[in-house]
């Protein structure tokens, strides 16, 4: 599954009882490494570029209150006022319909599950999953408003990247990638079936999504950063 939103701001990253190998990020990476000489240089060119996301004015803004962390910066890969560009956090950009056809697969027992479960629904539903609050009216003004056809599975039991280890759930997880593939570049000469979110057991059965499943799409928080990030 992809990491999409570097806010951290879904519930499964914030699940202690998550049984995933990726461990609590709430803290952001860069919260991990010491400060060098380089890294001192580069923040004068960082505060820079902040400034400038910050004080954009072309609509909506891209950054929220919450990006302003007293301790630093939350990730290493941007900013602070950067994680909510659509390139660094797809999660939030203002609309993923008019897309190509994509497949999303995540592990039930993952972190990145809650924000793989949104990026999908975004994706098909684009007019009823809108993003961040503080993009309110961004994609009325989007002209990518057209569904994007999305295959969304989910796998019992499975940590982040399980398909590199031996599961049981591996085979049938490749299987199904290699027919997405076929479909899409139309191999089979089929149409694509509509976009579906499936949940699958350990015995590769099929069925709809879990009520648990469905917390994130009602999450009021979808890109804040937390208030335990430190």
């Amino acid at each position: 599954s992809p990491w999409v939103d570097l806010t951290v701001s879904t519930p499964s990253i914030l699940d202690d009882e998550c049984a995933d190998y990726i461990p609590n990020v709430t803290r952001g990476t860069a919260a991990f490494y010491a400060e060098s000489q380089a890294s001192k240089e580069f923040k004068k060119k960082d505060a820079a570029f902040a400034a400038k996301i910050k004080n954009q004015n072309i609509g909506p803004k891209i950054w929220h209150d919450s990006f302003d962390r007293p301790e630093g910066r939350l990730q290493l890969y941007v900013n602070n006022k950067g994680l909510a560009i659509p390139y660094v956090s797809p999660m939030l950009a203002e609309s993923l319909g008019n897309l190509p056809p994509l497949l999303l697969v995540a592990g039930n027992e993952e972190r990145l599950r809650d924000e793989t479960i949104y990026l999908a629904h975004r994706s098909a539903e684009p007019a009823k999953y809108k993003g961040p609050s503080y993009n309110a009216g961004k994609f009325e003004k989007s002209p990518f408003q057209t569904p994007t056809n999305t295959t969304f599975e989910i796998y019992e039991e499975m940590p982040h990247d399980f398909q590199f280890v031996d599961y049981a759930c591996t085979k049938m997880s490749y299987e199904r990638m290699s027919e997405f593939v076929n479909r899409v570049t139309n191999i089979l000469n089929e149409p694509l079936p509509p976009s579906s979110y499936n949940y699958i057991n350990i015995k590769g059965e099929l069925s709809p999504l879990k009520e648990r499943h469905k917390k994130v799409l009602n999450w009021e928080n979808i890109g804040i950063v937390p208030s335990s990030a430190a």
